[in-house]
């Protein structure tokens, strides 16, 4: 058998955390796992990823970072991701995934003028992107995120 490539380990790595996640019950194991995972991804997209799955992958530790409640580490992964991500450089999709991972960091740090402005922000991105698709799903993540009662 094979070894698995770096691209393969990223991948599956990165599917990893969707899973853990998602869960209805995360232990603190599952917790050590969701962040192991995320940074194992961006490592292995580091190794045999372009300008695209680097960004991506920093996403995806902030988000991982948001849930596990290290709102400073998802505010700064979230800001590499859309620092990275360059307008006309990058799929439509992704600057929007960008900007929605921003406000979501902020939401997670309860920032709530910066939420605001990067909500908006990601609002505009998102109904700029081209294809029906993709903008249903950024828009699907972007919906997921209010501000919580009486702010």
């Amino acid at each position: 058998m094979a070894e698995p490539t770096d691209r393969t380990l990223a991948t599956e790595l990165f599917n990893r955390c969707w899973e853990i996640m998602e869960m209805d019950a995360r232990s603190v194991d599952d917790d050590v796992e969701l962040i192991t995972a995320a940074f194992a991804s961006r490592y292995h997209w580091l190794m045999a990823g372009g300008p695209e799955q680097l960004i991506v992958s920093d996403w995806m530790v902030s988000r991982a970072s948001g849930v596990l409640g290290a709102p400073g580490f998802a505010v700064l992964f979230a800001h590499r991701a859309h620092d990275a991500a360059k307008p006309g450089v990058v799929p439509d999709w992704l600057l929007a995934s960008t900007a929605e991972g921003i406000a979501r960091a902020y939401l997670r740090a309860n920032m709530v003028d910066e939420f605001v402005t990067w909500n908006s922000t990601a609002a505009r991105l998102v109904e700029e992107i081209a294809d029906d698709d993709d903008r249903a799903l950024v828009a699907g993540q972007l919906a997921e995120l209010t501000l919580p009662s009486g702010e």
